[in-house]
């Protein structure tokens, strides 16, 4: 009985805040369209994540970014100072947004925090790499780089060709000792000198003449003293202008 009393008591609380209108009726019409909103705002925000991700990725390879991962200190320095942070920072925003717009529902509402963030961040991981396989930045930038690319043309010929300080890539002409000669990408020759500091001296052997490589070094006039070096098979969507 106090069980029965205590609901007839919210419910008549409820219907004298209804006819005094402290409390608003919402009809199925309100919810479905706030619902059909929400799930909406959610496909979009998702969408845009996507190709934010994709585009990171893009950005990797364009650039040729994780070619300076096995040149140690300095090598990681040239990965932090080329990383498109800002994109970075926009998509945790995004996906933050996509996880509290989702807690809506009550079949992501009653997951862990954690582990719904850790599903749609893998979600976007795994779709991100399936859209940059597809080469639509690639379509992109070379539609930028043609100048048919009018609103984010400027965008994808910066992403496409990032300046990395102190970063060269060319071929190499000669090997005499310790100073190898290096023909750029631009077809100037500069004279490399490998020092002790050189990260992969044991590599040394390994380069041939003629081979594709990648230098990092502190360039003083047509002399690059090299920290660290490595061999390459090919570049990204830039070296093709």
């Amino acid at each position: 009985m106090k069980k029965e009393n205590g609901k007839n008591s919210i419910k008549e609380e409820v219907i004298s805040k209804i006819e005094k209108g402290d409390v608003e009726m919402r009809t199925k019409r309100y919810f479905f369209l706030r619902t059909t909103l929400v799930v909406g705002l959610i496909f979009l925000l998702s969408l845009f994540v996507l190709y934010l991700g994709s585009l990171i990725i893009f950005v990797f390879r364009a650039n040729d970014i994780m070619l300076f991962s096995g040149m140690g200190f300095h090598g990681i320095r040239v990965i932090l100072w080329s990383f498109p942070w800002y994109l970075i920072i926009l998509i945790v925003a995004l996906i933050v947004l996509v996880e509290v717009m989702a807690k809506e529902f009550s079949f992501v509402y009653r997951r862990p925090l954690m582990y719904s963030f850790l599903g749609i961040v893998v979600l976007v991981a795994l779709g991100s790499f399936m859209i940059e396989a597809m080469s639509v930045h690639r379509t992109f930038f070379d539609m930028a780089k043609e100048e048919r690319l009018p609103v984010m043309g400027g965008m994808y010929k910066h992403l496409g060709g990032i300046d990395i300080d102190n970063a060269y890539f060319g071929v190499l002409l000669e090997k005499d000792g310790n100073t190898w000669k290096m023909e750029l990408e631009s077809g100037e020759t500069v004279l490399l000198e490998i020092t002790r500091n050189t990260k992969g001296l044991r590599m040394l052997e390994e380069i041939k003449e003629g081979s594709k490589i990648v230098v990092i070094g502190e360039r003083e006039g047509d002399v690059v003293e090299v920290l660290g070096f490595r061999r390459i098979n090919g570049r990204g969507p830039r070296t093709e202008r």
